[in-house]
């Protein structure tokens, strides 16, 4: 019997690319050969997932350096990778089925994503705690107030923090805590599940789904799957790109477009505007024949923006109007974070911005070394799905004229990018009549992984010696919270620690490396006496200076104050008559006034 293979395997494909799959019991030896093939790779994932353990084993995260969790990487840990990347590969050269390369897929977000969550016990990255703050209020409180002074952009979008307050509850769990550790493995399964939804709607040749899907997940370096809105922003902003993407009528898709629109709406500030010009753009590229989207979607946005939002847009809508148009200046509020850096950390930034750099070259390669062929897509009128990719790839770049986002704007503009850079610089590697993956698609896959993966590793694991916390550390920040008195001043030495995780509004917090130079200069000078005088000011309750590892760790990386100015800080407090340990472990310790220095 002549057999017939899926567009993945070496041999063909129909018009869209993929082939229904043959029963292997109608294939005889060519099925048992299949059925092999099958058991050989699913066998892969369970080797490199034993061999990852394995190379983790007896690992101390305090033992991580300036590569972060690349620092405890060993040959065993690399070969294990290798492995995983190699045999998904192999799979699709094999043409084997969706669900042995869905499992390829898992596996590297288990490995990847949960292994933080596993080898430190803790929650990781010091803004996970802060959205812990929010949600622990609303559990308080069981509502928000838009009007709070401490993070009132959070209360005035409380979409998130209110669905991790309800899963909170439904779980029996005490706190959000452990669910927020594991996070990130959640969030990137869903957004694989969004994001396949997405390129079927652009493409029926499976082979370059899965590539593509396996390209976003190893540029994707940005750590914005953390527990924070911005990533249920971006699978919601992908659920409703590929609900735009499918032929639909006018009324079956108004009514799930608006839910995923007004589920945008409450929950992120810049994923809105992000959603609002993809929605226009693919109107106008008529991928879809729903001409009232715009008007829904601007509708919902604007609609929330004044009237749940009003206490933060009209304050906030001076400072909104005044970044528009500043390309350099919004940009350059993300690219002078890293000006000061040096040494290592300098090779952890220039890692992931190497991943951008080689994934944007590929798929501005692959638009334009494909432009005349319709090969891998659908065959639209107009345009068509590539030109449509390349769209998608692109928009996010009018955010740079739009805002600086808090400095993040370049970060946010390739995040939303990425999973169209994925798909297009996957497309590079396949033959251009998209027919199947022969052996010189299997090489260009392999070179391609080769060349983003040590980019993406140094880009999402190289800052994890200060995005770990250790128990210690979040015991003297608990120890803070449940002793303070309400309206007291928190000092601290970086806000990167174990942070506003417990009554966060009652507090007022000062972080040193955030005070201006002069600031700096006169604090350095002499510790004791400068902190003393705020300490003692009549408008705080009370007054803690608090100094933890994690600060230290950020603020010598950073270079945000002269490297080692918190443990000179720290020394100087323990030698003064003005202060008193009011609490240490051995990852932090809590300073207060003495009687001397309250008396002085």
């Amino acid at each position: 019997m002549k057999t017939q293979t899926t567009s993945s395997g070496r041999h063909g494909s129909n018009i869209h690319g993929e082939v229904p799959a043959t029963p292997p019991a109608a294939l005889g030896t060519g099925g048992a050969k299949h059925m092999r093939s099958i058991a050989v790779c699913l066998a892969i994932p369970l080797v490199a997932v034993a061999l990852w353990g394995w190379s983790f084993s007896g690992a101390e995260p305090r033992d991580m350096g300036a590569l972060g969790l690349l620092s405890l990487f060993t040959p065993v840990t690399a070969f294990a990778l290798a492995l995983l990347l190699g045999g998904f590969l192999a799979s699709l050269y094999k043409g084997l089925p969706s669900w042995v390369l869905g499992t390829f897929l898992v596996t590297y977000i288990v490995l990847i994503h949960g292994t933080p969550a596993v080898l430190y016990g803790t929650l990781r990255y010091s803004w996970a705690y802060k959205h812990v703050g929010i949600v622990e209020y609303i559990q308080r409180h069981g509502s928000v107030d838009t009007t709070l002074d401490a993070g009132q952009i959070y209360q005035n979008w409380p979409g998130f923090f209110a669905g991790g307050a309800l899963l909170t509850d439904l779980s029996g769990q005490s706190d959000v805590l452990q669910i927020a550790s594991w996070a990130p493995v959640a969030f990137n399964l869903f957004t694989v599940i969004v994001l396949r939804y997405v390129f079927r709607g652009l493409t029926r040749n499976r082979t370059l789904i899965w590539l593509g899907l396996m390209f976003f997940l190893l540029i994707n370096w940005v750590g914005q799957d953390y527990f924070s809105p911005q990533a249920v922003g971006l699978i919601l902003y992908l659920a409703m790109v590929g609900l735009m993407l499918r032929p639909m009528s006018h009324v079956a898709m108004i009514g799930p477009f608006a839910v995923i629109v007004a589920a945008v709406a409450l929950t992120h500030q810049i994923t809105p505007l992000m959603m609002l010009m993809a929605v226009v753009a693919l109107t106008a590229l008529r991928r879809t024949n729903a001409w009232q989207l715009p008007i829904v979607a601007l509708a919902v946005i604007a609609g929330w923006a004044f009237t749940g939002a009003l206490d933060y847009t009209l304050p906030n809508l001076r400072e909104l109007v005044s970044e528009f148009g500043n390309v350099v200046d919004n940009a350059d509020q993300t690219l002078e974070k890293a000006s000061a850096i040096t040494g290592t950390a300098l090779l952890v930034v220039w890692g992931g911005r190497s991943t951008v750099a080689i994934a944007g070259l590929l798929s501005v390669f692959g638009i334009w070394a494909n432009r005349n062929k319709q090969g891998n897509w659908h065959r639209w009128d107009g345009m068509g799905p590539r030109g449509t990719a390349a769209i998608l790839m692109l928009l996010p770049g009018i955010l740079v004229l739009t805002t600086g986002f808090g400095g993040e704007v370049l970060f946010r503009a390739f995040l939303f990018a990425s999973p169209f850079i994925a798909i297009l610089a996957a497309e590079t590697c396949l033959p251009r009549d998209g027919q199947g993956f022969p052996l010189r698609s299997l090489v260009s896959a392999g070179v391609v992984i080769a060349l983003v993966t040590p980019g993406f590793l140094l880009g999402y694991y190289g800052k994890e010696q200060q995005n770990y916390f250790p128990p210690e550390e979040i015991e003297a920040s608990s120890w803070v919270y449940a002793h303070a008195a309400p309206g007291s001043l928190l000092v601290e030495g970086s806000p990167n620690y174990p942070a506003r995780f417990i009554d966060y509004e009652k507090f007022t917090y000062v972080p040193l490396d955030r005070e201006p130079e002069e600031s700096i200069r006169g604090l350095l000078s002499d510790p004791a006496v400068r902190l003393s005088a705020w300490l003692v000011d009549s408008k705080y309750t009370e007054g803690y200076v608090l100094i933890t590892r994690g600060q230290k760790i950020a603020v010598n990386a950073e270079q945000s104050m002269p490297v080692g100015s918190l443990e000179r800080i720290e020394a100087e407090l323990r030698q003064s008559d003005r202060f008193e340990i009011a609490y240490e472990t051995t990852d932090a310790t809590v300073f207060r006034l003495s009687d001397l220095g309250r008396n002085q």
